[in-house]
């Protein structure tokens, strides 16, 4: 594959993925208010939420896996169209007027369109290995930070699209065109693997770094779940309007966004994933010890600390998802995967899956810790959850560190060279 082609097939998967997740945030806006105005009660509207996150923690492994077999522009196509038609029919669920059947087909709509998310996402890091095997980590921290940007920019779309036509309109707007943007992927390179290459990659899993990467990316996720449904509700102690809390909520996001690329260049060109990931876990540890803040810390809740520690986490929260990747792919060369599809695909299940474990259990389990002990117990115990990962993986970090310094000084002669 030359080089434009490559650069065009980029661009394509950067706008599906930023399509695919900006539409499954478009919602947040107005989803609840029609549903209460159907008789669903909130606690259901939560289920409703998370139940995509459990069907694409569920089915990106298998998608992974079936990547080897078939090709993976196949899957991103059909994820593609999947996810339109699901669109489209969801966007016409505001005439169920029954409150059982609507709640029914909001399952199985949502459900089934969290599949073609799947599909889509886990074929677009397949493909983008495969076009950029030498630059993963730069590559996998654009397409984080255009997730990042469609969470930030998809719930002012959907509001603005639902108060111009209602639901039905937001939906038919959103969903235009998307088969097209699959025009590049004709190109022999992202044919499946051959039965000869096909071999077991399970074995991978007995790898630390992939364990440290699966965690690393599972427990953030799992403490911005626990945030992101209660953050609202802790922000009215200042009695601060819904549109300021609208722009407080894309601090975050906009640092996420904005600083991923940034971590995937040094990543691949100056630093070292594991030391970069544990510093990064440390540090949204720390940030969500402050966030609430912590009981035992003995700080007055304050406005300008919530956001400050706010924006902090979501600038930590880059390197640690571009790090846990670039380790979980450097655990599987290291275990003797190749870089061809087969990897990259079940690879991507892989990640994937280890995303929405995190903000599938997040807010189910916040929203209990919550009502039972408040906001700051619960960044409390994010806090401590992440910081026991990186005390779990303290001995690899210096067994890490300590290979690294062996290798080099056996290459300068025994000295230490100084840069």
């Amino acid at each position: 594959m030359d080089t434009r082609r490559r650069r065009l097939t980029l661009v394509v998967i950067v706008l599906s993925n930023f399509c695919a997740v900006c539409c499954m945030s478009l919602i947040a806006p107005f989803f609840a208010i029609e549903a209460t105005k159907k008789g669903v009660s909130l606690t259901v509207v939560g289920v409703i939420y998370s139940s995509s996150e459990l069907v694409i923690f569920l089915s990106s492994p298998v998608f992974g896996y079936l990547l080897s077999t078939f090709s993976p522009r196949l899957f991103y196509i059909g994820g593609l169209c999947l996810f339109g038609c699901c669109d489209i029919i969801f966007g016409c669920l505001g005439t169920v007027t029954s409150t059982i059947p609507f709640i029914v087909a909001c399952f199985f709509v949502r459900s089934i369109e969290a599949l073609g998310t799947a599909s889509v996402m886990t074929s677009s890091f397949t493909i983008a290995g495969i076009c950029y095997p030498e630059r993963i980590a730069t590559v996998y921290g654009v397409l984080k930070s255009a997730t990042g940007a469609a969470l930030m920019i998809g719930p002012a779309i959907g509001g603005g699209f639902y108060e111009v036509g209602g639901h039905s309109q937001r939906i038919r707007d959103r969903v235009d065109g998307f088969a097209r943007v699959a025009e590049p992927y004709t190109s022999s390179n992202l044919s499946p693997v051959s039965p000869t290459k096909r071999q077991s990659r399970f074995h991978v899993l007995g790898n630390p770094s992939v364990w440290f990467g699966i965690l690393s990316i599972a427990v953030t996720f799992f403490g911005t779940g626990c945030a992101l449904p209660f953050y609202a509700k802790h922000l009215t102690q200042f009695h601060l309007s819904q549109g300021i809390i609208g722009v407080i909520y894309m601090t975050a996001p906009a640092g996420f966004a904005l600083s991923t690329p940034l971590w995937g260049y040094l990543l691949d060109k100056h630093l070292s994933e594991t030391p970069t990931l544990w510093v990064g876990l440390c540090c949204v540890s720390v940030s969500f010890l402050l966030f609430g803040p912590a009981p035992f810390l003995g700080v007055v809740p304050m406005l300008w600390l919530s956001i400050l520690t706010y924006s902090i986490i979501g600038l930590s929260f880059a390197p640690v998802s571009v790090s846990a990747m670039k380790s979980i792919y450097r655990g599987a060369r290291d275990g003797g995967l190749e870089d061809d599809g087969a990897t990259f695909g079940f690879l991507a299940g892989i990640i994937q899956s280890s995303t929405y474990i995190g903000t599938f259990s997040g807010p189910l389990l916040g929203g209990i810790i919550v009502d039972h002990f408040g906001f700051q117990w619960l960044m409390t115990a994010c806090s401590i959850l992440i910081m026991v990962t990186c005390l779990s993986f303290l001995p690899f970090l210096v067994i890490t560190l300590w290979r690294k310094y062996r290798l080099r000084t056996a290459n300068t002669g025994g000295y230490l060279e100084l840069e």
